[in-house]
């Protein structure tokens, strides 16, 4: 039955008091009002959306897309996150996507996994030797996927310093001050054109999505720097932020730690609970394109929605058991890469980082928490949850 709520929107996001675990209203909602009308941190409104069935539809629903009904951003040298696949819809996101796709090979991420192997094997040595205090972010878990994706992008690696600098500054805010922020961007921006311009000359990514321009789906120069933009500003943080929470709540399961450490677990069975438990800030934006039904209300064109990938991926009605670690027994397949047509193109890459590090790591002997878990440092802002200090030792 269709029905139009009329209650008064609720603050969203909701406060929070830990890096690891969503807030207690969002259960509260899951259970009473699954499709429920919140006021955003930028005064508007919104659908929020929190049962995992719900979010798969609306995930999968040709109704809801990335823009605003009747635009389509276009990208420029100096403003290439307009061309971001993930706000593109069809048909030119269908274009983008199968380009990449087929760049995006799984040879392509094995040959990365060998490079991850060996700079997380690299990075755990340094720790080790400067040890027996560190902090797991800034000497582990941010170096190892800006280098992953300087290596998937083909960036020099005289440049790759430069390059680590201003995406320090842009994507976690190292440096401060707003205007510096700007122009660390626009200096990203010009880097990545300047990189694409200079390709073809190797095996990477953007070398292949090059020699692809003149193919019926190929990109043009500043669509692949949009694209290569994108990878930099999905892959980062967030990955390196997957590093953090995989491994506070590995310390509080000292019974998963020690199968890994002895062989007894998989790795990326473990992987796979990690990511369906981590948190979120604000989940996933969509925009009705035309009047349509989503759990019983009436959506208008142009409403947006939010999609709570944390609250489908503790749908007790979906897992039993949904807030535990759960080592054994089949999952649902979880919603932290999305569902759909936008379902994220580097889910792959980011599975095979994430199992990497915590294989790294783990060899550490004795590796546990330096700080109570309230003095970890994180922060929330946008999607994620970011984990901006984790001190370790050993």
């Amino acid at each position: 039955m269709r029905h139009q709520q009329s209650a008064e929107p609720i603050g969203y996001p909701f406060a929070r008091d830990s890096a690891i675990e969503p807030p207690p209203a969002l259960a509260r909602l899951r259970e009473t009002a699954p499709i429920r009308k919140v006021r955003t941190a930028d005064g508007g409104e919104a659908w929020l959306v929190t049962r995992y069935q719900d979010v798969r539809e609306l995930l999968g629903h040709p109704a809801f897309g990335t823009q605003y009904p009747g635009s389509i951003p276009t990208a420029d040298e100096d403003d290439l996150a307009s061309g971001f696949m993930f706000l593109k819809d069809p048909p030119d996101h269908t274009r983008l996507r199968r380009s990449v796709t087929r760049a995006f090979t799984a040879r392509r991420i094995a040959g990365l996994r060998e490079h991850a192997l060996s700079l997380a094997t690299g990075l755990v040595e340094a720790m080790l030797a400067e040890g027996p205090v560190a902090d797991v972010q800034e000497a582990f878990a941010y170096p190892l996927p800006i280098a992953i994706i300087s290596e998937l992008l083909g960036i020099p690696a005289a440049e790759r310093g430069r390059f680590r600098g201003w995406a320090d500054i842009v994507l976690r805010s190292v440096g401060g001050a707003p205007e510096e922020v700007g122009l660390a961007f626009l200096d990203l921006q010009r880097f990545v054109v300047d990189l694409v311009d200079a390709k073809p000359d190797g095996d990477d990514l953007i070398s292949d999505l090059v020699r692809q321009r003149d193919e019926p789906d190929g990109l043009d120069r500043v669509e692949v720097a949009s694209m290569a933009m994108g990878l930099l500003m999905a892959g980062y943080v967030t990955t390196a932020s997957a590093i953090g929470h995989g491994l506070l709540r590995l310390f509080d399961h000292p019974e998963v730690l020690d199968g890994l450490r002895s062989g007894g677990l998989e790795t990326g069975r473990v992987v796979e609970e990690l990511l369906r438990l981590q948190d979120e800030e604000t989940g996933i934006q969509r925009i009705a394109q035309s009047d349509v039904d989503l759990c019983g209300v009436r959506i208008s064109t142009g409403e947006t929605v939010i999609a709570s990938r944390v609250g489908a991926n503790r749908d007790p009605a979906e897992f039993e058991r949904p807030d535990s670690l759960r080592t054994d027994g089949a999952r649902s397949p979880h919603l932290a890469f999305g569902h759909g047509i936008h379902h994220c193109l580097g889910a792959a890459l980011a599975r095979m980082e994430l199992t990497v590090a915590l294989d790294a790591l783990l060899r550490i002997p004795g590796l546990r928490p330096a700080d109570p878990p309230h003095e970890v440092r994180w922060r929330s802002e946008g999607m994620d949850v970011s984990i901006e200090r984790l001190p370790v030792t050993w």
